[in-house]
């Protein structure tokens, strides 16, 4: 009844898993990285899509440069306050971990797709098909690649002194506003007595 997926459950069901055994320190590489939010109400129109994009974006960039990747193309999920969604992804024209490029890229992406039938209620932002940075990269002829070699030095610096005074030390002026993405308020949760028990 239930095809080949009944039968890979009953060989795991009678201690029959055929499959590898990975060595205890192996660790399987990173395919992804990405960064979502469930926004506190309802976005209404592109600007504020672009501010929930850039925040996402500036998580993504850190966590590249952190693992020593870069990302090949991006993806972006889309929720609408219907709770459907959407997804989209492209290929980028050269590797990056810039945030500002994974950004611009993510939200010319959205604005081509998406209908704006319906507002947005959450917002997904993902770097896909990830390679070392250290992986040699053919120049595209078509790109200006001393441009993006400043902004990557540029974001070196900006990494440097995040680290050293916060991740708030250094930020967009358009993301100092509100950009309906909630605080993390995690300290002033309080859990109910059975969770210490």
């Amino acid at each position: 009844m239930l095809g080949i997926n009944g039968l890979a459950i009953w060989q795991n069901a009678n201690g029959m898993d055929l499959s590898r055994v990975a060595d205890m320190n192996y660790t399987p590489p990173i395919k992804s990285i990405g960064h979502g939010i469930t926004c506190v109400s309802d976005l209404e129109n592109k600007e504020e899509v672009w501010k929930v994009i850039l925040e996402l974006s500036q998580d993504i960039g850190h966590r590249l440069r952190v693992h020593e990747l870069t990302a090949q193309g991006v993806q972006v999920m889309v929720r609408g306050n219907d709770l459907g969604f959407q997804q989209y992804q492209c290929q980028l024209p050269v590797r990056t971990q810039l945030p500002s490029e994974i950004a611009a890229i993510t939200y010319r992406l959205f604005e081509e797709r998406y209908p704006w039938n319906i507002k947005v209620r959450a917002v997904c932002v993902r770097a896909i098909n990830l390679v070392s940075k250290d992986t040699p990269e053919q120049y595209n002829l078509f790109f200006d690649n001393a441009r993006h070699e400043k902004l990557d030095r540029i974001q070196n610096a900006v990494e440097d002194i995040r680290e050293r005074y916060g991740k708030r030390a250094l930020t967009y002026g358009s993301l100092l506003g509100d950009i309906k993405m909630p605080d993390d308020g995690r300290h002033i949760v309080k859990m109910p007595n059975i969770m210490y028990q």
